[in-house]
């Protein structure tokens, strides 16, 4: 269903028409730019999803009005679905989108689980994450109960725990099992290459700290990006399209929240490369049997690696195998731009603009919000495949932080 209402700007008195489409939560929430004068404009909608109803609250910046006489625009928003650039003015974005799917169930399937994983089941991995890393077993197995007689060890812990999380925030990638497989397959051999030197690996990892402090911030960054979910939420319908139909431009999100997905990228971004220290040393120990990586003037540390700026880690990724699952997500421009509030979100253009922080003010990069909204995915996505790595060498010292 959607509902049509007319709202007028307070400040410059012009008046548009809203299309909003009804989703499937208590409450809506939607903010846009006056189009004319360009105010920050927003209302909720609060929805009986038992008996069918629905009531608008008075809106920020604006009034509801009684007749659609004069309004310059049409304006359709949904917090479930993407919309059309150029949608139809008599077609929901359900119905606009619709034909797009290469497999409908799928999706309505996937949302479900990743609904289901974030109302109940993710709550539950995070206290027993909390409860792992204080080495409280008996709420652990509270929370958890062991599903055979056995006895529990930390390691079986650990790695139930790491099952768990890594197939509810799985559904929230673009990964194929195929890069999952690579990254394992990489441990495992490193693993046979070398003991001694995986070992070595997971032990310096571990006495120096590393272990503890990225578990803290893996938690912390995976929350993060959970409860902004619902900010990229219908952007994971494209990727159900059939591929003809995935043209980030030619879709947008109603709602803008870059603020919060800009934070979430960043924490992203710094977590991956901080895990490419780990994933380097696999390779070293796989080509060179060696946990030193090799350079022009002769070789460097792990330690030295992880001090480069990350420019300069995507070189010395790039000459691995592992070269085309990280690289062409470690964008430092785009991560740089965001990240010292050189970015602006222009609300006219549905654009974020960088600016040259060393030219006075000139447009150094344009990216369109949808795209990044798709980035965010994406190096999400890149974050999951990289904690495979710290995963490996945790498990491979028993579940210990020191």
């Amino acid at each position: 269903m959607v509902i049509r209402s007319a709202i007028q700007c307070i400040s410059c008195e012009s008046k548009f028409i809203t299309r909003t489409q009804v989703g499937h939560k208590e409450r809506q929430e939607h903010s846009f730019p006056c189009p004319k004068c360009g105010i920050t404009l927003s209302f909720v909608l609060d929805l009986d999803q038992q008996k069918a109803g629905f009531k608008f609250r008075e809106p920020k910046n604006a009034k509801w009005v009684d007749s659609e006489e004069g309004a310059l625009e049409t304006l359709t928003f949904s917090d479930e679905i993407l919309v059309p650039v150029e949608i139809g003015a008599m077609f929901s974005p359900h119905l606009s989108t619709f034909g797009n799917y290469e497999d409908f169930e799928k999706y309505r399937k996937d949302e479900g689980l990743r609904q289901l994983f974030l109302g109940k089941i993710l709550p539950y991995a995070e206290r027993c994450t909390v409860h792992f890393e204080k080495g409280n077993w008996t709420l652990f197995d509270k929370e958890s109960p062991s599903l055979t007689d056995e006895p529990r060890t930390v390691r079986g812990r650990l790695i139930d725990l790491s099952n768990a999380l890594h197939a509810g925030f799985s559904k929230f990638t673009v990964n194929t099992p195929g890069q999952y497989n690579r990254v394992l397959q990489r441990l495992a051999y490193a693993q046979s290459t070398s003991p001694e030197l995986f070992s070595k690996l997971a032990s310096n990892f571990t006495s120096k700290g590393n272990t503890l402090r990225l578990w803290k911030e893996i938690a912390v960054t995976r929350a993060t990006f959970a409860e902004g979910y619902p900010a990229i939420q219908p952007l994971y319908q494209i990727y159900y399209w059939r591929q003809r139909f995935r043209n980030l431009d030619a879709v947008r999100l109603s709602d803008k929240r870059f603020g919060l997905l800009r934070q979430i990228y960043i924490d992203c971004f710094e977590t991956m490369c901080r895990l490419m220290v780990p994933a380097m040393g696999i390779e070293m120990i796989i080509d060179h049997r060696s946990l030193e990586i090799p350079t022009k003037k002769g070789s460097m540390t792990l330690d030295d690696f992880e001090t480069l700026v990350n420019a300069n880690k995507r070189e010395h990724i790039r000459k691995w195998p592992i070269e085309d699952l990280f690289v062409p997500l470690i964008d430092t421009d785009l991560r740089n731009g965001v990240g010292h509030n050189s970015a602006h979100f222009d609300k006219e253009s549905d654009q974020i603009v960088l600016y040259d922080s060393k030219g006075a003010g000139k447009v150094s990069r344009v990216v369109g919000y949808t795209d990044f909204c798709d980035r965010v995915v994406r190096i999400f996505s890149g974050l999951e495949l990289a904690l495979v790595y710290h995963n490996g060498l945790h498990i491979w010292m028993e579940g210990r932080f020191t």
